[in-house]
């Protein structure tokens, strides 16, 4: 039988400020590690000599993202979001310091190909952590309520833009210093993780949120005290005392908000980082690629907040906006076979191509997340949509980073 303190259905639900800014920072740190390989490419490109980086760091990260997710959707509520979120943050926040720590390994001696080997690890452990906090979040904020998953998305899109901003200064400031600019941009990427632990305590003991999360929190010790399948089944019975429909059955019921997320990452993650990094610039030189994931985060940012102001996307209408956004795949091929420019308008072409990306991502993929949201169920059924949907984004990415290995390799651009 349902807790007599479980929501109903019908109940309206709306966090505070504070609890939308700490969902906001969350959203931010977690994206953090992603961010910052990504950011590094130019010092990938001058520690190792190519791009290599950029292509498999995202299809190492995506595939143990899928991995985490898919334990995460199975078995995570047997486990509390204290345990889900602070653990995995922690450890991203000290796994982030091995690139400047196999940085000076490599320069006391260790060859190359050990070290890019072992910062793959730190990839791998980063992605694990990362997919493990970030689906948690995503059933948090869908049992939070209105506007907290978007104000995940809204921060993952501030830390894109944020990351970036740190590496140019790093850059400028630290200039003809790579290692020094990389070591303290990862130093404040991994301060920013640890910090963010506490964005989470203030939010959870946030009184617009503190009895549902309470009263959750009493219904999943109860339900996973008996260690059985069926017992978490039981945690999908709402207040009303319907039938508790499966796991499987219930996830079905945002099928559509989760296959749009996950084809409007596999289309991004296909053409971005790996192709976009692979184009050049004869003029902007090392800076093309940072300009590249500048282009791409300042239009994924916009895209993100842009939901809050302008809602153009219904559940009706989203497939079509999905199918326009698959168009961004042949556009980046066209763009990897033309000739390399010489500047100028050459150089704002993919740039712009790029930002516009980003827009479309994060526009598209952001409603896709929040028509989740708005779903009408219980308590339960809502954390279990919310990392249903976060799982679909994952398996997105990992199969557009595939995706990215196998048109670079078929469509390289001609010499």
């Amino acid at each position: 039988m349902a807790d007599a303190s479980a929501p109903s259905m019908a109940e309206t639900t709306t966090i505070s400020s504070t609890v939308y800014w700490a969902m906001l920072s969350l959203g931010a740190a977690n994206l953090l590690p992603w961010l910052s390989f990504l950011t590094l490419a130019d010092y990938f490109l001058d520690i190792y000599g190519d791009n290599s980086m950029e292509f498999y760091f995202p299809a190492v990260s995506t595939t143990v993202l899928v991995g985490a997710a898919t334990l995460n959707l199975l078995y995570g509520q047997a486990l509390s979001f204290d345990v889900r979120v602070r653990v995995p943050t922690f450890v991203m926040a000290a796994s982030l310091l091995a690139v400047p720590l196999v940085d000076l390994a490599m320069r006391a001696g260790l060859a190359s190909r050990f070290g890019f080997a072992i910062t793959l690890v730190s990839v791998l452990v980063n992605a694990f952590c990362s997919a493990v906090a970030q689906s948690s979040l995503y059933g948090l904020a869908a049992l939070f309520g209105d506007g907290a998953t978007q104000a995940l998305q809204s921060g993952q899109g501030v830390m894109g833009v944020v990351s970036v901003l740190l590496r140019v200064v790093s850059n400028v400031v630290l200039a003809g210093r790579p290692s020094t600019s990389m070591f303290a941009f990862c130093s404040c990427g991994s301060a920013l993780l640890a910090g963010s632990v506490a964005a989470y305590a203030r939010a959870v003991c946030d009184d617009s949120v503190a009895a549902r999360l309470a009263a959750y929190e009493r219904r999943r010790l109860s339900a996973t005290a008996t260690a059985t399948a069926g017992a978490l089944d039981q945690m999908l019975l709402p207040a009303e005392g319907r039938p508790a429909p499966s796991r499987w059955l219930s996830a079905s019921e945002v099928w559509l908000e989760s296959l749009s997320a996950f084809l409007v990452f596999v289309t991004c993650l296909a053409c971005f980082p790996g192709l976009a990094t692979s184009l050049t610039s004869p003029t902007l030189g090392s800076w093309f690629p940072l300009l590249m994931v500048a282009a791409y985060n300042c239009g994924d940012l916009f895209g993100k907040t842009l939901p809050a102001r302008a809602r153009l996307v219904s559940r009706r209408s989203l497939p079509a906006w999905v199918s326009a956004h698959l168009l961004f795949v042949p556009l980046f091929l066209l763009l990897l076979r033309a000739p390399a420019g010489r500047g100028g308008a050459s150089d704002a072409l993919p740039l712009g191509c790029t930002f516009v990306l980003g827009v479309s991502t994060g526009y598209i993929g952001c409603m896709a997340l929040v028509l989740v949201g708005e779903h009408a169920g219980s308590a339960e059924e809502k954390e279990l949509w919310g990392t249903a949907s976060s799982f679909s984004l994952m398996l997105g990415l990992t199969a557009g980073s595939l995706l990215s290995f196998a048109l670079s390799a078929a469509f390289a651009s001609p010499s």
